[in-house]
């Protein structure tokens, strides 16, 4: 290996970290996200989903997929 393909130690290029102050915690982060992702219904939404549901026109499991829903958030 020639000098001049070797880098010199101790010297490193500053990266534009931020610093404590400006970070997140993941946490944070987290929740951040989940709060752009989780639906909230109203309550006359509940009601009508589960008047649906109870009329037996068509299966929860049918109701729930059109309306994005897990069958377990429909049951509780």
């Amino acid at each position: 290996m020639s000098n001049s393909t070797k880098t010199s130690k101790g010297k490193r290029a500053a990266s534009p970290t931020p610093t404590s102050a400006e970070r997140k915690p993941a946490l944070s982060i987290i929740k951040d996200i989940q709060r752009q992702t989780r639906r909230q219904y109203t309550a006359e939404e509940k009601i009508r989903i589960v008047l649906e549901g109870l009329q037996g026109e068509q299966s929860v499991a049918e109701i729930c997929r059109r309306e994005g829903l897990n069958t377990n958030i429909y049951y509780r």
